[in-house]
């Protein structure tokens, strides 16, 4: 009998085995039958292409989600092969699990390859500025040739942040989110490889419908539903890959997006933003805070000065430094009473500590909102944020916003970056999603005035007072506390060289970046031997402010974003921006303009330029001006900014001529 049992136990293996192998074999040839047509020639200058990624997500009662994913890519080219030799994974333990349930290299030559458990690592992520610590799956991927394709499965719970619960509550309880019940996601359908396919499934609870909504394209659709459940498809075939341009919007603002959420809408997000926090008691504060706040504000007498006076405490005291409070992370403030103590946290924590600052000084109706730095968020309630920034009601359903994490060494409240911007302010009533309005230009103006002197040898001498609003002005201040003291004048100098190489800083001087109630000016003081040409009575030279003398990513990123005829995509700036040079050239006596260049006019919705020169006395009169009207800049105004920058670049290499 027990033999019998045996034998049976052994044929019950074998008759597995068979299936499992079958099975693998089943699988292997579906495999080849979706690789097959995914060749070099069908896909000329792609390393690699994603062939398959599919994800599934069923969504428990309390909002748990589990999510599966299958991602199949053939690599193409050598250096495809060299960028999918390992694969990456973040997590974080607090909040999410990750598991590499799978993967497995499918041959050129048709052979499969299983990849050992032995190959994945689980390891810290690294780390700057934010210590929250977070891990990642590494898997090492046996080399892989031209042909070769790797497919990898996972399975992931959670979030990948951490701001849900105790992370030592058991079960699955510390991976349901706080907004309990809830689910949303943000999915792009375009990326760096091309796709042939590409799905996401959702499973519901029946009584949990989602909203959902797709933008920048379209995406098939399915809708199902059994006894228990709702079931929601989404996909897109045949995608190529995104061909990206220089200061592109954001991804989520050109590539095919699916904003699914089942939130009702934005005030019911707010409300529980605002209860979650308030029941963290976030923003109490102690009699330390309160002196302090006394301190700060003693003999000042608006609600505007007082909260400017905080504000700039509280940018400069607290440094951007986040380290995990443990429950609650992410989404709750740390307590105000910690932040003070730590003197360090992330914008979320910068931010509730001039929150309860403010309310120690007595404005009580001040309350935490969400936004995103360089995208949009759109209408379906789902997160689609990440900074944290406060908000003041100064009157009755009215606001007035703060940014601390921006403000250090600015004499701004709000970035005028962040014009215009979506934000959710957390209230007791609910507020909706609201937008701040786009900053014109003059306020965040630059105003080079130049007063120089040009002798008959051709010889320059000048004297530059720099000014600046807003945005430029705070960029013009960060060129000097940004730079270790020893190295302001190298600045400074690369800045006058671009008059010419042998400019030659004489001084300068700045007014204090610190003192941010009071306006920062540069003056720099330079020389250039033989700046003009001389011949027959004669000087031709470029006015010297026509040389553009502030490029720099920061403070003229527009001009990296003119590069080529045509667009695809709209152009995001750090700001709209207003150039005025106005120049005053005294020259040797008797000498006056006599060939000016015709300088291009452009005006147009998104940008503008002029210039001229012209003689008063005995002074050349250079004034040239370049406005960027808008922030975010649409493909099909993309000829109006060329124009301008064109225009621009090209006064740099127009001399004028002056004479007897």
């Amino acid at each position: 009998m027990r033999r019998k049992k045996v034998a049976a136990a052994v044929l019950a293996c074998l008759t597995l085995a068979v299936c499992a192998l079958g099975a693998r074999a089943q699988d292997a040839a579906q495999v080849e039958e979706l690789l097959k047509p995914v060749t070099a020639a069908k896909y000329p200058g792609a390393d690699a292409v994603a062939v398959l990624d599919e994800t599934h997500v069923d969504v428990e009662e309390s909002g748990l989600s589990h999510v599966n994913r299958t991602l199949l890519i053939k690599v193409l080219t050598e250096k495809g092969a060299a960028e999918f030799a390992t694969l990456r994974f973040d997590y974080d333990p607090a909040s999410s699990v990750a598991e590499i349930k799978k993967l497995t290299v499918f041959r050129a030559d048709g052979s499969v390859q299983e990849v050992p458990p032995s190959r994945i690592y689980d390891l810290p992520q690294p780390q700057f500025m934010i210590y929250w610590d977070p891990r990642m799956k590494v898997a090492s991927v046996p080399k892989l040739d031209p042909g070769d394709a790797v497919e990898i499965e996972t399975y992931s719970k959670g979030f990948v942040i951490a701001y849900l619960n105790d992370p030592a509550q058991p079960g699955d309880e510390k991976y349901i989110p706080p907004m309990r019940g809830h689910y949303y996601d943000v999915v792009l359908f375009q990326g760096s490889l091309p796709i042939v396919r590409k799905s996401y499934t959702i499973v519901l609870p029946k009584d949990k419908p989602i909203q959902a909504e797709v933008f920048h394209g379209e995406l098939g659709s399915a809708t199902s539903f059994g006894e228990k459940s709702l079931t929601y498809t989404w996909w897109k075939e045949n995608v190529p890959a995104a061909k990206r341009e220089p200061r592109m919007v954001d991804d989520q603002d050109a590539f095919p997006k699916l904003v699914l959420a089942t939130v009702k809408d934005w005030p019911e997000k707010s409300r529980w933003f605002y209860t979650v926090n308030e029941d963290a008691h976030a923003f109490a504060y102690n009699d330390a805070i309160k002196a302090k706040v006394e301190e700060i504000t003693r003999g000042l007498m608006t609600d505007d000065e007082k909260r400017f006076a905080i504000l700039a405490w509280v940018a400069r005291q607290i440094r951007y430094s986040g380290i995990s409070m443990g429950k609650g992370e992410g989404y709750t403030l740390h307590p105000g009473i910690m932040t003070f103590n730590d003197r360090c946290g992330v914008c979320k924590d910068i931010a509730g500590m001039c929150i309860t600052m403010f309310r120690a000084a007595g404005f009580t109706h001040t309350y935490p909102a969400m936004t995103m730095v360089g995208a949009k968020v759109e209408k379906i309630a789902a997160d689609q944020f990440d900074h944290c920034v406060v908000a003041t009601e100064v009157a009755p359903n009215r606001y007035k916003l703060y940014d601390p994490t921006w403000c250090p060494f600015s004499r701004e409240i709000w970035s005028s970056a962040e014009k215009p911007q979506n934000y959710l302010i957390g209230s007791p009533r609910g507020e909706d999603l609201m937008e701040t309005p786009p900053a014109p230009a003059s306020d965040n103006f630059i105003l080079i005035e130049s007063d120089g002197t040009l002798n008959e040898q051709g010889n320059l001498a000048g004297t530059l007072t720099i000014t600046g609003g807003h945005y430029s002005e705070t960029n013009l201040a960060w060129a000097v506390v940004n730079s270790p003291a020893s190295e302001v004048r190298s600045v400074f100098e690369q800045w006058v060289a671009r008059i010419s190489p042998r400019a030659r800083l004489t001084s300068y001087r700045t007014t204090d970046p610190v003192e941010v109630t009071k306006p920062f000016s540069i003056t720099l003081t330079y020389s250039v031997p033989g700046y003009a040409m001389v011949a027959g009575g004669r000087m031709v030279f470029v006015p010297p402010m026509a040389h553009g003398i502030l490029d720099s990513p920061r403070m003229t990123d527009f001009m990296g974003a003119v590069k080529g005829d045509k667009r695809s995509y709209g152009i995001y700036l750090r700001a709209t921006r207003d150039f005025t040079f106005r120049e005053t050239l005294t020259l040797p006596k008797g000498y006056s303009l006599t060939g000016a260049p015709g300088y291009a006019k452009v005006d147009g919705p998104a940008a503008g330029f002029s210039a001229s020169a012209s003689m008063r006395s005995d002074r050349l009169q250079f004034n040239e001006n370049l406005v960027i009207k808008q922030k975010i800049i649409s493909a099909g105004e993309y000829q109006n900014l060329k124009s301008a920058v064109d225009a621009f670049r090209a006064a740099e290499q127009a001399p004028v001529v002056v004479g007897k």
